[in-house]
């Protein structure tokens, strides 16, 4: 009688383990199958982008790619000749007369949360992020 007792107390508890083994190795593929779905979509969305806005994307490429401007995330918005007071910290500089409805093209960016209004002042000022800048320099 004690070994019937036994054997279900394990059968029980191998069960027990079982199903929690299961549920998390589930709950962690379909973690992982979510956020491989959501970095797809976020790659399709920046080539979208890219499509509609080819030449400031190239010039964000170009700006990136130099040496000494790999760490630089910030860029200021301008109508030529506009002059800015100095800055310790090292920021592009892109103007409207170069790119047609620049703030426009800055808008859609902002809506996919690809920058961040930064400005403090009068003059806008855009925060590149991390994920933006990755698939810039990503693509070809």
């Amino acid at each position: 009688m004690s070994f019937d007792w036994m054997s279900l107390v394990i059968s029980f508890l191998l069960g027990t383990a079982t199903g929690a083994a299961g549920m998390y190795y589930a709950e962690k593929f379909t973690d992982q199958r979510r956020k491989s779905e959501a970095k797809k979509k976020r790659k399709q969305e920046f080539l979208n982008i890219k499509k509609q806005m080819p030449e400031l994307i190239k010039e964000f490429k170009n700006d990136l790619s130099k040496k000494d401007n790999k760490l630089i995330r910030e860029f200021f918005v301008l109508k030529r000749g506009t002059v800015l007071g100095g800055s310790e910290k090292s920021r592009f500089v892109y103007y409207e007369e170069d790119h047609k409805n620049l703030r426009c093209q800055i808008d859609i960016l902002e809506n996919y949360n690809f920058l961040i209004d930064q400005t403090y002042g009068n003059a806008p000022l855009y925060r590149m992020t991390e994920e933006f800048v990755q698939l810039i320099n990503s693509d070809g």
